[in-house]
């Protein structure tokens, strides 16, 4: 995901790298928040001594002032809670443990539209803003789903056929399909699968990056060199910024209708977000589509289960969906992603951890995984993403439990 795509508003004033000082006299982040600032000067994103971290001041808030606000949906979904069965009772009781031991933020543990057990740790609340990070990714997947649907695209369909600019560069020549498997060949910018150098990230906070014009660069569209020969696209999963942008630039330009706004009317509104969308995107029209969402709890929520009934529906969508959160190619060379083995359609999969689910997965500790054997699904959001092996065994364990 962007280096950048994660700051608020709010914080403009200050250095764009140590968010992390910031919230230094919070008891619980206070040790990573003095590891954070003394790597400022290493990395934009984020990261304490034991990996990658979220600081409130990043998970929580409503970004940039020229973001798209999208309208939410004009009925929607209700959302039932219930008490667990005899058979859940040890497992909410594990994942309350859990949740009070470890730096998470919010969790919910959902079977199909009844949610069973759900907390959250100040400062969230029922109306606070929830920063996807990467998790966003399988947004920007159903939104290109949704217009392979609508007859826009196909998973065939080259880059180069809808963005002009790309005819000619390496980035042209993948598919659909290759972008959504992480697969174009390209380069992807930096190793932490950021996108932005440092002076494309200072022209983001300023208002005045257009993110074509960045991935037209030859640094981002230029193939990928193996030992031997560049790769080509389909060949090689390699995690990055760039795919998942350039799937968002093609959805607004064949369906003739700016990405947010399409994925907040074909996506968000159909899974019955209660209140407003905020996506990042630049103020040319163009998304941060590899993970710039916010919404908050109980959207999240209902976003999980849309996307599980989609997946037991038939016709065009619902088999997307289904792809979509199947293995479609290794993930070898894990330059991302280490617990799992392979990724689906912008989706995480083959974890031996949880074996039978599949994963939206953001920067530091962002997740939602649903059961591919029922209606089962867990939500979290969190400072930190070192305890997350803890997070999928218990996912396990609430999948099977019925």
């Amino acid at each position: 995901m962007f280096s950048s795509l994660n700051n608020d508003s709010r914080r403009k004033r200050f250095s764009l790298v140590p968010a992390a000082c910031l919230i230094a006299s919070a008891t619980l982040l206070a040790a990573i928040a003095q590891t954070a600032c003394a790597q400022s000067n290493q990395t934009v994103l984020p990261t304490g001594q034991n990996g990658a971290i979220a600081p409130d001041d990043w998970l929580i808030g409503k970004g940039r002032a020229w973001f798209y606000h999208g309208a939410p949906a004009p009925s929607p979904m209700e959302i039932h809670r219930r008490e667990p069965t005899d058979a859940e009772k040890p497992v909410v009781e594990k994942a309350r443990a859990l949740f009070a031991s470890k730096p998470a933020k919010v969790i919910a543990l959902i079977d199909g539209h009844d949610v069973v057990y759900e907390d959250a740790k100040p400062p969230v609340t029922d109306d606070s803003y929830l920063f996807s990070f990467s998790m966003g990714k399988t947004i920007t997947s159903m939104a290109v789903g949704k217009a392979i649907c609508a007859g826009k695209l196909t998973l065939a369909t080259r880059a180069d056929e809808v963005i002009p600019e790309l005819k000619g560069k390496d980035l042209g020549a993948a598919t659909v399909s290759d972008l959504l498997k992480m697969a174009s060949g390209t380069t992807g910018g930096e190793s932490d699968a950021t996108m932005l150098t440092s002076t494309q990230n200072k022209l983001w906070g300023e208002g005045r990056l257009n993110l074509l014009d960045a991935i037209v660069e030859d640094r981002l569209s230029r193939a990928k060199r193996g030992v031997f020969s560049a790769y080509k696209p389909g060949e090689l999963f390699w995690y990055k910024s760039t795919d998942p942008v350039t799937l968002g630039i093609m959805v607004g330009n064949a369906t003739g209708i700016p990405f947010s706004k399409w994925t907040t009317e074909n996506v968000l509104q159909a899974a019955g977000i209660e209140k407003p969308v905020i996506i990042g995107e630049d103020k040319f029209g163009h998304a941060q589509a590899d993970g710039n969402y916010r919404m908050v709890m109980g959207d999240w929520i209902r976003f999980a289960m849309w996307v599980k009934d989609s997946s037991r529906t038939d016709g065009c969508f619902g088999d997307y969906v289904r792809q979509a959160a199947s293995s479609q190619i290794k993930n070898v060379q894990k330059n991302a992603g280490k617990l799992f083995d392979s990724y689906g359609f912008l989706t995480w999969t083959d974890s031996k951890l949880a074996p039978d689910t599949f994963w939206a997965v953001g920067y530091g500790g962002q997740r939602i995984g649903w059961s591919t054997k029922n209606a089962k699904a867990i939500v979290i959001f969190s400072n930190t993403e070192d305890w997350i092996a803890d997070l999928m065994e218990l996912n396990e364990t609430w999948v099977s439990a019925e």
